[in-house]
């Protein structure tokens, strides 16, 4: 009976596991588009000193009930240097309709802060996108 109830909890906590929001060490990442694809910034209340590095990001996209990574930090150099609100696009990434993960982490003078964003893209019939961020 124990073993019943235990694996009950376990089935549980799997099934909620595909629908859990990024972790709280993580600060919300801007998105917009530019020229048709998303465009990243980092927001006015950072509380980061400019200009600031930001390591490459990690970038998912939900394929079913599963996230299959598209972009792991190693395929871009290694970091970049921005100013806050500063629009960021990563090259190389076929964007497509979809659901999308995306995080980063962002350093400045004395502290880091990692940052996430998940967002869903929408074509229309003139292939242009609509960015709607979720989280």
């Amino acid at each position: 009976m124990v073993m019943k109830q235990l694996f009950g909890v376990f089935a549980v906590t799997l099934m909620a596991s595909a629908c859990v929001s990024h972790p709280a060490q993580y600060q919300s990442l801007s998105v917009s588009l530019k020229n048709n694809e998303p465009c990243f910034a980092i927001p006015a209340n950072s509380g980061l000193e400019a200009p600031v590095i930001s390591h490459s990001p990690t970038i998912m996209k939900r394929a079913g009930n599963e996230w299959k990574t598209i972009s792991p930090p190693s395929t871009y150099s290694p970091a970049v240097t921005l100013n806050i609100q500063q629009c960021n696009q990563w090259r190389g990434i076929t964007w497509q309709t979809g659901e999308y993960d995306v995080t980063l982490k962002v350093s400045g003078k004395n502290d880091s802060v990692r940052y996430a964003a998940r967002f869903t893209l929408e074509e229309n019939a003139a292939g242009q996108f609509k960015v709607t961020q979720t989280e």
